[in-house]
């Protein structure tokens, strides 16, 4: 959760990928001292960051040595209860803020969202696509997201003593968030729109505190158990929660 693809100029050197035992495996050289393996929920992919010039035989053998633990996670996230695929229509299932809401689509001129009771009501004109009710419920969850983040933001900044330059908010694949902390800027995943507060909070506590220690050693750790005690326990329920 360090740097993005975004900030590549200023933080990433290089980025590829390398299959091994026919797994595709993304490799990212970064400006760090140590290896660092990493399996994603949902779907299990793998990424590993390496110092900057590391041989592709290093990094596989590094591989290999953890093949296991790769394996075993992966295993373990095929097990996590996962959405059918969203068709926009009155009565599907959808998340709001860690809760559980019905969809009910009604038909207006202006696309718009609204929160009613135990349901997510979106307006959107008739005959709307499924693409064009999956985008006006994205904006609405981006608005949403972005509003919680300025706050969560700010209130980390004064906790931590930093300043991020920028921030923005994408959809993205393997992470719940990035940050590049040569750069000072950090990205959000727009899934967290979904997710309860304290793991939306955890994340953001997550990325700044990469401002002050860009890898994941005992002092960036420390660095968070000394401001947020309980973040392993909002990290395991982030990754386990329904995609």
């Amino acid at each position: 959760m360090q740097c993005s693809g975004a900030e590549k100029k200023s933080c990433n050197i290089n980025k590829g990928s390398i299959t091994v035992n026919g797994v595709e495996i993304a490799v990212e050289e970064k400006n760090i001292k140590h290896m660092h393996l990493s399996v994603y929920p949902p779907n299990g992919i793998v990424h590993i960051s390496v110092p900057l010039g590391t041989t592709e035989s290093k990094i596989r053998m590094y591989i290999l040595q953890k093949w296991l633990w790769i394996i075993e996670k992966q295993e373990k996230y095929k097990q996590y209860t996962r959405q059918s695929e969203r068709e926009y229509v009155s009565g599907e299932e959808h998340f709001w803020r860690g809760k559980s809401y019905r969809l009910k689509v009604q038909a207006d001129k202006k696309s718009h969202v609204e929160v009613d009771g135990d349901y997510i009501v979106l307006y959107v004109p008739e005959g709307a696509t499924v693409d064009k009710k999956s985008q006006v419920l994205d904006s609405w969850y981006k608005e949403d997201l972005k509003e919680i983040l300025s706050q969560l933001i700010e209130k980390w900044q004064k906790k931590l003593n930093v300043t991020l330059s920028g921030w923005k908010i994408e959809r993205m694949q393997v992470r719940w968030g990035s940050c590049c902390n040569a750069a000072g800027k950090a990205l959000f995943n727009l899934e967290l729109a979904k997710k309860p507060y304290h793991c939306v909070e955890y994340i953001v506590a997550h990325e700044l505190a990469h401002l002050l220690e860009p890898t994941h050693n005992d002092r960036f750790h420390n660095i968070l158990f000394a401001h947020l005690p309980n973040w392993e326990n909002a990290r395991k329920e982030l990754n386990e929660f329904i995609i």
